[in-house]
């Protein structure tokens, strides 16, 4: 562990309505998570269409920030209950891996597992890891407890001065963490 004061950035990725969760995380227990469209009004399982209706400009650029949030963050964790059907969070799962970030799974999401016709060999990845929490009467899972671990794996076994590095360019993860996007724009310059 390179610095166990190292609060990674985090991208979370879930279905829209699991957003008051991740805002509960970020401001009530401090996490780091950067996932802008939690913000965004996203209704509920019961009522899905209580979420904010974008316009198709707007899911563009929803799309794009996912993007640039994903690759900003050290790590993405998955969020899925047996119930939901995951979509976004299978294209920002690709995303994360095809960024080098971890990947933490929470949940026993069918998208994530094996069935009939698919052994899920996407979850073999170096990269990804399932993260075993309790389940509760209601079918959700103990997403604290899951963070926490995530949390926990990445400072043991990513946050290294290496990945830093190649990540931001610079060695001191404080710098690091408080200029994400200076590196982005030496390269481009």
């Amino acid at each position: 562990m390179f610095n166990p004061n190292y609060n990674p950035t985090i991208y979370s990725a879930s279905k829209i309505w699991h957003n008051v969760r991740w805002c509960d995380l970020r401001d009530k227990h401090g996490f780091n998570i950067i996932a802008r469209w939690i913000n965004v009004e996203c209704g509920t399982y019961e009522n899905p269409t209580g979420a904010k209706q974008l316009t198709p400009t707007e899911k563009t650029q929803l799309w794009i920030e996912c993007e640039e949030d994903v690759r900003n963050a050290d790590m993405t964790v998955v969020y899925g209950e047996q119930r939901d059907e995951l979509r976004g969070a299978v294209v920002e799962f690709g995303m994360a891996l095809g960024s080098g970030n971890p990947v933490y799974f929470i949940g026993a999401n069918p998208f994530f597992g094996a069935n009939s016709h698919s052994d899920a060999a996407y979850m073999h990845h170096p990269l990804v890891q399932r993260v075993h929490t309790a389940k509760f009467a209601d079918g959700s899972y103990d997403y604290l407890s899951g963070y926490k671990q995530a949390v926990a794996h990445y400072l043991e076994h990513y946050h290294t001065p290496e990945r830093i590095f190649a990540k931001t360019g610079f060695i001191n993860a404080r710098i690091a963490a408080s200029k994400p996007r200076l590196h982005k724009t030496a390269i481009a310059a």
